[in-house]
């Protein structure tokens, strides 16, 4: 073996010594706009391989053997827009003890909207505790190096252009923005053992391949989003999905989510939030199943009760062990976050 490493973790120190240590104990690989690939190193910093250095590699074989079928059969699924290199910059600049506010604000000012967003989701995020993210500086000191680094690629995935023209965007992230409160909201009422701000962006994400769909085939989630509208159809998006011989959402979202390098518990929370629930009280509430009941709440806070699933929404309510009553009470709860979302 060549005594000196391919590469060095600059934060635990850990030595990359041939392929089969890059593809061990890491996560998170993925392909930015410039082509270099990026990966966590199991201490969860980010690390980058320069374009073309290595050519082992192969995204693909990240997916689940569905996600895998279906991104075969969708010829541009592979162009899928990258993220920023300068993403990945703050994303590694972040996690620097040493990094300073001014140079954090530099790689930030690339891009305004970016800046922007990430201030917007931050806030969104926070202002249940009554504090107001005031800087980017602010958001590493008040919410933590793992969630502004996960709060930051959301943001850009927020910035990616869509061809839709019916499928709404905006109203896609409102919604999107709501879940993730709501799920953050189930997790402290029912004292569950997961993080407030995982649960916040697994939430906020767990609908993703809907954009992905909008991104590779933008008639068709046009012809969903206007089905939906359809007083003679209406349902749910599963149901469009459906009534179309359509790919699911979730599985669009795996994709997504492995393109992105979303963590693998987010993954998991896109590609099973639609599950059927086991009722298993001996069995820890889930990540996926507090995104899943959150999801349908959303669309009842919203107004729009004809996009909720109502078996699937009952079953999580019984997951909980909320009666119509309590489930009732719950929702007037948490009208308040429509305006704060």
């Amino acid at each position: 073996m060549n005594a000196n490493p391919l590469k060095t973790c600059n934060t635990c120190g850990r030595k990359y010594m041939s392929p089969e240590d890059f593809l061990n104990n890491t996560t998170r690989w993925r392909v930015c706009e410039s082509g270099h690939l990026w990966f966590n190193c199991a201490c969860n910093s980010t690390n980058m391989i320069i374009k073309g250095k290595y050519d082992w590699y192969n995204p693909n074989k990240q997916l689940s053997g569905t996600a895998q079928s279906v991104f075969n059969q969708i010829p541009n699924m592979k162009d899928l827009p990258r993220i920023p290199s300068y993403v990945m910059e703050i994303q590694t600049l972040i996690q620097d003890e040493n990094t300073s506010a001014t140079k954090l604000a530099a790689v930030a000012k690339r891009d305004p909207l970016l800046a922007t967003q990430v201030l917007k989701i931050a806030n969104n995020l926070v202002s249940a505790r009554g504090t107001k993210i005031e800087s980017l500086a602010h958001a590493i000191t008040f919410i933590g190096i793992n969630a502004l680094k996960d709060i930051v690629l959301v943001a850009a995935l927020k910035t990616f252009k869509l061809n839709s023209k019916v499928f709404d965007a905006d109203h896609f992230w409102e919604h999107s923005f709501l879940v993730g409160r709501a799920a953050e909201f189930l997790g402290k009422r029912f004292k569950l053992d997961l993080l407030p701000d995982e649960i916040y962006i697994a939430g906020s994400v767990c609908n993703i391949g809907k954009i992905v769909l909008a991104m590779c085939l933008p008639d068709v989630a046009d012809r969903y989003a206007t089905e939906l509208n359809d007083l003679a159809k209406l349902g749910t998006w599963m149901d469009a999905e459906t009534r179309n011989g359509g790919f699911q959402h979730t599985v669009l979202g795996e994709i997504g989510a492995m393109f992105w390098g979303l963590p693998e518990h987010v993954t998991e929370a896109i590609a099973y939030h639609h599950k059927i629930p086991v009722m298993n009280d001996a069995m820890p509430i889930t990540l996926a199943e507090v995104v899943g009941l959150a999801n349908q709440i959303g669309h009842w806070i919203q107004l729009e009760p004809n996009k909720m699933d109502e078996k699937l929404y009952k079953a999580f309510c019984a997951r909980f062990r909320l009666s119509q009553q309590a489930a009732e009470k719950l929702v007037d709860e948490m009208m308040v976050l429509r305006s704060a979302a």
